[in-house]
């Protein structure tokens, strides 16, 4: 009949009765699955990407803000330092001295982050370093 020597038919127990934990007569005990247990909820089914919109990227102007900012900050503490420029000319020069710097970041931070909508302020900060390390180098070539 049965090659195991064990066959629940004939009412013997287990061979494994005496064990610890083992209590006599409650074999089978239906219960309910544990969780996570086959069968699986189905996963839900994602949509497609809208077709037609392109994705969302972060854009020149977005990025030339976030140098600008750093810009009016350089201007607030030099105004803040020397006082005000004493005429027009020396205004010009002031602010005219910060639009390379600020254009060069703007370009290095959206070249960094084009291929996706970066938010605001996370441009704020990459644009923080860059602006100031080119504000310094610019102060530092010699003029002419």
């Amino acid at each position: 009949m049965s090659t195991s020597p064990h066959d629940p038919r004939d009412g013997s127990p287990p061979p494994w009765a005496g064990a610890p934990g083992f209590t006599p007569g409650v074999e089978g005990v239906p219960h309910a699955p544990l969780p996570g247990a086959p069968p699986y909820p189905e996963s839900p089914e994602h949509a497609p990407p809208p077709v037609g919109q392109p994705p969302r990227r972060t854009r020149f102007r977005t990025a030339l803000g976030a140098a600008a900012v750093w810009a009016v900050v350089n201007l607030v503490l030099v105004f803040a330092v020397a006082g005000p420029p004493p005429g027009p000319a020396a205004l010009g020069e002031v602010v005219g001295a910060l639009v390379v710097p600020t254009l060069l970041a703007a370009l290095v931070v959206w070249m960094v982050a084009r291929r996706r909508a970066w938010g605001f302020w996370l441009l704020l900060l990459v644009a923080a370093p860059l602006f100031w390390v080119l504000r310094a180098i610019f102060i530092a070539l010699p003029p002419g």
